[in-house]
């Protein structure tokens, strides 16, 4: 029977755990690259909250103040600061919080975007023709972040608790992604969109109130925390999409998706086009009447792999990428000039499923039954217990 759990340290006393946290004063960092898809060669760095320390390259220069607004601007292998009274040239500027609540403002000049604000510290420094942006954040207000530019602010609150489980068990699963590249997790789809910090409380209670928990096998591994939009009633094994099978990832049925937004889709593609794909692609024998009524007539009432199981073997996964469908979980059916493909769900479908957590999140399921539904014998531990964030 799929269970979840918390596994505590044994030679920890509840005591001695609430004591350890109350007097350790290492903050929980993540470095996390800004406009990483972007090349951005100039900003201007405004003061929000709290107070900063300016240093450049390990001088202190002044404090940000509340004011005045920074430029800092690419040149060559350097970044050009300059404010008013002030201008100068290094290879690393960093803009360093003094307390907890410290939040600023970037706003790009070249090219120019839109200002996002974000908490704690800035490194800004030289990559080849941009600039690099380096945010170090608690990985809480991180956490706290990604579920708004994932998911929204008006989900329900168990929903939100569960996101932020996933998202933090995401961050912690691939830590050294970018490590040879200078720091941890991109703001992009890459890793998770990070648009900067939350200032909905909802979101910052949701981080809170699951503060340090990641999902973990019984191994006490970190799991591959999947998520996708809707499965339209059936989650996929890992293995049917990504070839590796992953005891946490394993079909499940699911009817609290049937009704949300991604359900059900459809999409029209011409005849002619759709076998030419399958005989230049994959050699379908597309002259062979029988062989052609199976593509055109294609059944799916429950997850398969294969369009075709016999001598071709043809994966969904890939029609579903070449035809730009929303899913692999279609039926075909053959309406003369057309191949009209009906289909339920958006995404690859393995681990959670989204708009169904939505819906049990508002029929009033905890969070930990949320997570029990949809990945398979997992547990929970607060990553503390990994010693991931051991003092430098």
């Amino acid at each position: 029977m799929r269970r979840i759990f918390l596994i505590y340290i044994l030679f920890f006393s509840c005591v001695e755990i609430a004591a350890a946290k109350a007097t350790d004063d290492r903050q929980q960092n993540i470095q996390i690259r800004l406009f990483s898809s972007n090349n951005i060669s100039s900003i201007n760095f405004f003061h929000v909250s709290g107070a900063y320390a300016v240093f450049g390259d390990s001088l202190k220069l002044f404090n940000a103040d509340d004011l005045s607004f920074i430029t800092l601007t690419l040149s060559g292998d350097s970044v050009l600061i300059q404010k008013p009274n002030f201008k100068n040239i290094y290879h690393t500027i960093k803009f360093i919080s003094q307390s907890p609540s410290s939040t600023f403002k970037i706003k790009p000049l070249q090219p120019d975007y839109k200002p996002r604000t974000y908490d704690d510290d800035l490194q800004v420094s030289a990559a080849g023709k941009s600039l690099f942006l380096l945010n170090k954040v608690d990985i809480e207000k991180y956490t706290a972040g990604v579920i708004q530019w994932e998911v929204g602010t008006s989900n329900p609150e168990e929903f939100n608790k569960v996101k932020a489980i996933v998202i933090r068990t995401y961050a912690l699963g691939n830590w050294r992604r970018h490590e040879d590249e200078g720091f941890q997790l991109c703001d992009d789809v890459h890793c998770q969109v990070f648009r900067g910090k939350t200032f909905s409380q909802n979101l910052h209670h949701a981080a809170l109130e699951t503060s340090e928990y990641i999902l973990v096998d019984d191994s006490v591994r970190i799991v591959t925390a999947a998520f996708h939009s809707n499965c339209g009633g059936q989650t996929m094994n890992s293995e049917d999409v990504w070839s590796k099978a992953v005891s946490s990832l394993r079909s499940v049925n699911d009817t609290f998706c049937l009704h949300k937004t991604n359900a059900v889709w459809q999409k029209k593609i011409p005849k002619d086009l759709w076998l030419d794909y399958l005989k230049t692609k994959y050699g379908y024998p597309v002259n062979d009447s029988a062989e052609v009524k199976k593509v055109l007539n294609f059944d799916q009432p429950s997850r398969m792999v294969y369009l075709v199981n016999n001598d071709f073997y043809i994966p969904l996964k890939f029609v579903r990428e070449d035809m730009k469908l929303k899913s692999t979980f279609f039926n075909i059916k053959d309406e003369g000039e057309n191949v009209v493909f009906t289909g339920k769900g958006f995404g690859h479908g393995v681990g959670l499923c989204q708009e169904g957590a939505m819906r049990m999140g508002e029929k009033g399921y905890s969070y930990t039954k949320i997570i029990n539904y949809y990945y398979t014998d997992i547990h929970l531990i607060r990553f503390s217990q990994l010693d991931f964030f051991k003092a430098e």
